[in-house]
């Protein structure tokens, strides 16, 4: 009798867990969103979810999907980077050109690219965090420096992408693109590294209350750095794809991903003031404003509509979150009430 009722618990808890993770995806605003976008846009517009359309669209969404999560680390510790377009752009052109003057020596090129997104992260990290100058100053800074540097080392000259890089960004493996498997790859790392990692949990208690974390004995600056320092190596690997995939890169090959990347944090469910982030999410809005993006150009709006459209995603998901946080507020009061009276 005893052996049946724990298999029968068993079997309870095992189809609980079921539930309980596919309550939490159809409880998912953005998955819902993205699904229901899907749907419109093969109402309206079947071209633009026609396989063609899908294939050109998922490598520029990971691509996307790669700078948000840089976005969204540094948001988890309430911040916000504009320096997105010049590691980008930098990422992009050092790649092409420190190759193409060394011989093709992409592994090379690659590792300068790396070093130069860890001092950008380390500058970023270290002038926020000892100086204490506020993030949206200090990025935009070296932001117009990055963009500086790029155009004095490339003479405003783009470069063909080593075949290395492009055949890399172009080529499939099982039907999807490889940009495509390094973003799901680069997913379910960051993903398990915020959740499960002692960096991760120390990353969000920054976020959350860097009074009470640093009195919990968490190394703030070492960890800040550590953000910033994430993100601009997520921000120039994006570059790179992106030179990969284009071949030719220019001097603003990075100006259109800020705007999208700050949209695709915020639509994907991660508050702007810091603590718990949604790495998941942010790759789902990635693919939602992306897929958003062709519907409208395959309806005919003009290109400037896209600035519009991502702004006001941007202030309904804000908009969204503020009363989602007002209403738990409500909600929480009375039981504060019930708590605080004597028994």
């Amino acid at each position: 009798m005893t052996i049946t009722n724990e298999s029968a618990t068993t079997r309870t808890t095992g189809g609980g867990t079921a539930r309980s993770v596919a309550q939490q995806l159809t409880r998912s605003p953005i998955l819902i969103a993205t699904v229901g976008l899907f749907l419109l846009s093969w109402l309206i517009a079947p071209g633009s979810v026609s396989r063609s359309s899908i294939d050109s669209l998922l490598p520029f969404a990971a691509i996307l999907a790669i700078t948000a999560i840089g976005q969204t680390l540094v948001v988890m510790l309430k911040g916000i980077d504009l320096s997105v377009p010049g590691m980008m752009t930098m990422g992009a052109l050092v790649s092409t050109q420190f190759a193409a003057k060394n011989s093709d020596n992409v592994a090379l090129a690659l590792a300068v690219v790396a070093l130069i997104a860890v001092a950008v992260g380390l500058v970023n990290g270290l002038v926020i965090a000892v100086f204490s100058v506020t993030p949206l100053v200090a990025t935009l800074a070296m932001n117009a420096l990055l963009l500086g540097a790029a155009l004095a080392y490339s003479g405003g000259t783009p470069t063909r992408a080593p075949q290395s890089v492009s055949d890399f960004a172009l080529d499939k493996t099982l039907d999807v693109s490889n940009t495509v498997w390094l973003s799901v790859l680069l997913v379910v790392v960051v993903a398990l590294a915020t959740k499960r990692t002692v960096w991760g949990r120390r990353l969000v208690a920054v976020g959350a209350n860097e009074s009470a974390a640093r009195i919990a004995g968490i190394r703030v600056v070492s960890l800040k750095v550590s953000g910033y320092v994430a993100a601009a190596l997520c921000y120039s690997g994006a570059g790179v794809l992106l030179a990969g995939y284009i071949s030719t890169p220019n001097t603003n090959v990075g100006n259109q991903y800020l705007l999208p990347a700050i949209a695709a944090v915020v639509v994907g469910g991660t508050a702007l003031n810091g603590g718990r982030g949604k790495i998941l999410g942010t790759a789902i809005g990635a693919l939602f404003l992306s897929q958003l993006t062709q519907l409208v150009l395959s309806l005919g709006a003009p290109s400037s509509t896209q600035l519009l459209i991502q702004a006001a995603v941007i202030a309904v998901a804000v908009g969204l979150q503020s009363v989602k946080g007002k209403t738990l507020l409500i909600r929480l009061k009375p039981l504060r009430g019930r708590q605080e009276r004597p028994a």
